[in-house]
């Protein structure tokens, strides 16, 4: 078989399994969320989808940091974002629950977009700055009993591995809600996975939790330097040598 074959092979495979489980998992997922209200079976069942897909693109993961977090405390979670994979690291490794913060345009897909909102998805516009603010501060402070809310702080997945700027959105919801936020650094994602192409190479993720940073007291006169130390903890643990195609990877 020709070597450039392979990763359009991975592909399809993938793109058949991703299929099979959302037509499988998604319908139980919108019962569930209209028979309950507590989420935690709709955020299991989310998981068991992330499993099936990882497994598909023979993916692996591993998590550093567990301890610093406290349970039963409701944290903003501020990961980077490398690509689609690291999606399915988080909810493979992520030790709390959450609620994903989502563009709004996801929702319309059919049947995906429904399983997504069955999660307790916060969908966001992000075309309009004010509106997707008001968003995150209702969908924050709906949470309660131990669920946080996770939120790229980048906005959109880096085109080159390097960290990019972080917008406030995040931020001003925290400091208005008293959240802690939850560092976090995804290594291997964009290598796996990058922006550009829909293609990918199995291999192995590493997810580190940082030290929370609280924010109870703070005001928006706060939101910058909140911004830059939060910045500056996901960057101390983004490893821009990491090969995911090491012993660890596949």
């Amino acid at each position: 078989m020709p070597v450039s074959l392979i990763p359009v092979l991975r592909l399809a495979w993938m793109a058949v399994v991703t299929v099979i489980a959302t037509a499988i998992i998604g319908p139980p997922m919108i019962l569930i969320a209209m028979l309950t209200s507590s989420g935690e079976w709709t955020f299991r069942l989310m998981r068991r989808w992330a499993r099936t897909v990882a497994w598909s693109m023979r993916l692996t993961f591993s998590l550093h940091g567990a301890e610093n977090i406290v349970p039963g405390v409701s944290y903003i979670i501020t990961p980077n974002h490398q690509s689609n994979s690291d999606i399915l690291a988080l909810l493979q490794v992520m030790p709390v629950r959450f609620r994903w913060v989502v563009k709004q345009e996801l929702l319309k897909i059919p049947l995906f977009g429904g399983a997504l909102a069955a999660t307790g998805a916060i969908a966001i516009d992000r075309s309009n700055r004010g509106s997707a603010v008001k968003s995150l501060q209702t969908g924050a402070q709906r949470l309660k009993d131990g669920w946080s809310v996770l939120i790229y702080p980048e906005g959109t997945r880096t085109r080159d591995g390097n960290l990019q700027a972080f917008k406030k959105g995040a931020f001003m919801t925290a400091v208005q809600t008293g959240m802690p936020i939850l560092p976090v650094t995804c290594n291997g994602a964009f290598r796996i996975m990058p922006k550009s192409t829909l293609l990918f190479r199995p291999g192995h993720i590493t997810v580190t939790i940082g030290d929370p940073i609280p924010t109870e007291g703070l005001t928006e006169e706060d939101v910058p330097a909140l911004i830059e130390r939060t910045r500056d903890a996901v960057a101390k643990n983004l490893d821009a040598t990491y090969n995911p195609f090491g012993e660890r990877g596949r």
